[in-house]
């Protein structure tokens, strides 16, 4: 019991502060909504990839971490033999095949929005992103590519088969500021209110600005916590559960090596705030 309430604790940090950033566009949100519907008639709603509401029936809409994940593994994704996500080795053509199906995703989800919105209704969407335009220094990247690390380390003691490790790619794309500009730009269907990227720590125990980690070894810990909490249904349904605990038991380790070289790490979050379009 102990031990999931830590788990569910490290997710509560990640999420508080992602619902810090988004708190004041989602009140200023919620204010012109409301000044334009009457409140027994308002209707909010969190959803993610299908159409669930009637044609023009919602006024406000709220995503909160999950447009980074792809709706499904894109085709082609076997030329990343090595990596799980995006890394210094991974070839263009496979990085071109999860940007594809970060658009598809986005550009889909926009057009359900767009049908279950009122008109003038609005959206707030929080998730994770990429601080840079090089798709391969995220920061994502770096995480991403400890885990696969640490898949490799469990090869190397006959706990994780290898052609299982080299089948798996995370369905997940960090995307930039711009890339996500020039889909809903290509998208028509809805106008930018309010684009904004922040960065919260890997550690989310740890709120401190400095660039430097006191604890490595803790955060380490903290780290793959945070991660198991939204990651160890997907490790178990592909590798099975036995070599969970040991997995990230080698994820931590690796975590708090690199934090021993390395500055602060950040994850890259965006807040996109969007109003639909007023279309004949």
């Amino acid at each position: 019991l102990s031990s999931f309430c830590a788990l569910t604790f490290s997710a509560f940090c990640i999420l508080a502060k992602g619902f810090v950033e988004t708190k004041p566009v989602l009140e200023k949100v919620v204010a012109v909504v409301c000044s334009d519907v009457l409140p027994l008639n308002l209707v909010v709603a969190d959803l993610g990839w299908f159409r669930l509401f009637p044609f023009q029936s919602v006024h406000l809409f709220h995503s909160s971490f999950s447009l980074h994940w792809h709706s499904q593994f894109p085709d082609g994704l076997d030329g990343n033999k090595g990596n799980i996500y995006i890394a210094r080795t991974t070839p263009p053509s496979v990085v071109k095949l999860y940007q594809e199906q970060f658009q598809k995703d986005l550009m889909l989800f926009l057009e359900l929005r767009d049908e279950e919105l009122a008109l003038g209704g609005q959206m707030v969407l929080t998730f994770l992103g990429r601080k840079n335009e090089d798709v391969y220094s995220g920061n994502m990247n770096y995480l991403y590519e400890l885990l696969g690390q640490s898949l490799q380390c469990l090869v190397e003691k006959d706990l994780v088969n290898q052609k299982k490790l080299d089948s798996l790619n995370l369905p997940i794309y960090g995307a930039s500021v711009a890339e996500v500009k020039e889909v809903v730009n290509r998208n028509r269907l809805f106008d930018i209110n309010h684009i904004k990227l922040f960065e919260s720590n890997w550690d989310p125990y740890n709120d401190s600005e400095d660039k430097k980690v006191l604890d490595s070894i803790q955060s380490g810990v903290n780290v793959a916590k945070s991660i198991r909490v939204v990651m160890e249904t997907l490790f178990v349904s592909h590798f099975g559960e036995s070599m969970i605990d040991a997995f990230f038991k080698e994820f931590a380790n690796k975590v708090a090596e690199y934090l021993q070289r390395e500055d602060n790490t950040k994850y890259s979050v965006i807040v996109l705030s969007l109003k639909r379009k007023c279309q004949a």
